[in-house]
């Protein structure tokens, strides 16, 4: 009796009924983990060596014989951030896991004070170029040239952040924030320009220094078309495209400013192409030059009939039809018609997902400190494991592009345990089924890519004509 009570996981009994019956509970010493999935990924992010060479080329010079290795700070951190963290406390989880150690070469996962003392001793200036210097491998799975959607996003704050300031915060209106500047590259997800930006700048604001730095990394990438939700209609962006032949060409949305309006009202009936069905897009072309512009430029309207408002509702004789109107501006040439335009900007859409998964399930409004270097760099290191997981998930599900919040639970979450004989390590996962074909498969594809491509060289994409797996478990 006296055993069980001090000893209630040792020495005594300690069971549950369960409707299974009684089932006894005891403590173990094997290197158990609820993250099998983490060995794939080791073997990607090692291949790839961006994780190794930014450790070895850290900007902070590190003189105590008691500092943390910086290849640890760094795994520690963004191991965190694949695995759902959300704050720096969030570390912690992770250090009572034996077998990350032994799975990534790591002394320890060190503690989340150490993560933001370091962060904090970077210089955002040098760890921007740091961090961009070894990310460059990544863009060599990009295609050739690329199409960039650019964005802002508001990052509320909630106390004395150096960098929060008051500006444009539709959601926590008079709330400080941060307002970085974004890149995607169509149709691959991957984020490769970050801009961090306080909370009183506009879409706009820095545009240029951050297409300078995208134009810097991307190496041979050659960039075809900027596109822009509203905000970045502005003449300083646009004659930048067109000061020369040989840069990229623009698309922006405007916002429905009353010039903007006016524009659309002189257009005539006749003039809009396309039938009048309810849903459906019809399109017109012009010229404007709103205030501020040094010059007429292209504009494209576009208009979808929602319904029609009842004369009864406006105390007025006759019905009026609804409709919802769109209007971008760009340069592309004429043989580019109204409509290739108008899809090209539909298709920016998908860009608007990556923002809400970045927010949502990755903790980019998360990983904030009141140092504005700590929480820069988090945010640009955050990236960096983002872009690294979009390439390894598409090795194990080609087909399509999966988000985190499931790819963490069929790729990572694995219970798992490691076993070690002699310098063999051999981790145990606990899968079964049409499940473990199809994780197979994925790795497979990945085993195949590392085996036959050197370190940080360009990605062969594999052939997957052959695979027809669902990529999805049964009743995931």
């Amino acid at each position: 009796k006296k055993t069980e009570a001090i000893h209630p996981l040792g020495e005594g009994d300690f069971s549950f009924a369960t409707p299974g019956g009684r089932v006894r509970m005891s403590v173990t010493k094997d290197a158990l983990t609820p993250f099998g999935g983490l060995v794939p990924w080791a073997a990607h992010t090692k291949h790839i060596g961006i994780i190794d060479t930014m450790a070895a080329d850290c900007p902070v010079r590190r003189t105590s014989p008691n500092a943390a290795p910086v290849y640890d700070v760094l795994q520690s951190f963004m191991l965190t951030a694949l695995t759902d963290g959300r704050r720096f406390s969030h570390i912690e989880r992770l250090r009572e896991d034996p077998t990350i150690p032994e799975l990534f070469g790591m002394e320890s996962v060190v503690g989340d004070d150490t993560v933001r003392r370091f962060f904090k001793s970077v210089d955002p200036v040098l760890g921007a170029e740091w961090i961009a210097r070894h990310a460059k491998p990544m863009w060599g799975a990009l295609p050739d040239p690329i199409i960039l959607d650019w964005d802002s996003t508001v990052q509320p704050k909630y106390g004395h952040q150096e960098g929060a300031e008051i500006g444009y915060n539709p959601g926590k209106q008079g709330r400080r924030s941060f307002h970085p500047l974004l890149a995607v590259v169509a149709k691959t997800r991957l984020c490769p320009v970050y801009r961090f930006r306080s909370g009183d700048t506009v879409s706009a604001s820095q545009w240029q220094e951050a297409m300078a730095a995208a134009e810097r990394w991307l190496g041979d990438r050659r960039v075809e078309l900027n596109r822009g939700d509203l905000g970045f209609g502005h003449d300083a962006i646009m004659s930048w495209h067109e000061a020369a032949p040989g840069r990229p060409k623009f698309l922006f949305k405007l916002k429905l400013t009353n010039l903007v309006r006016s524009a659309l009202h002189r257009i005539k009936e006749g003039d809009w192409q396309g039938p009048a069905i309810l849903g459906a897009c019809q399109m017109a072309e012009g010229r404007i030059q709103l205030t501020g512009w040094k010059a007429s430029r292209r504009v494209i309207f576009a208009r979808t009939l929602q319904g029609v408002v009842p004369a009864a509702g406006r105390a007025e004789f006759w019905d009026q039809h609804k409709h919802e109107f769109a209007v971008c501006v760009t340069n592309l040439p004429d043989a580019v018609n109204g409509w290739q335009i108008q899809e090209l900007y539909r298709q920016r859409a998908d860009t608007e997902n990556v923002f809400d998964e970045l927010k949502n399930q990755w903790g980019f409004s998360g990983f904030c400190a009141k140092s504005r270097a700590t929480t820069e760099l988090a945010a640009r290191l955050l990236l960096v494991v983002y872009n690294l997981w979009t390439l390894f998930v598409r090795f194990i599900v080609p087909q399509k592009h999966t988000e985190a919040k499931r790819g963490r639970r069929w790729f990572l979450l694995i219970a798992a345990r490691l076993v070690q004989s002699g310098r063999q390590k051999e981790l145990q996962v606990s899968i079964s089924g049409g499940w473990a074909e199809q994780l197979r498969d994925g790795y497979l594809r990945l085993h195949e890519w590392i085996r036959t491509t050197a370190p940080q060289l360009k990605y062969i994409v594999p052939d997957h004509r052959h695979n027809t797996a669902n990529p999805a478990p049964a009743g995931a």
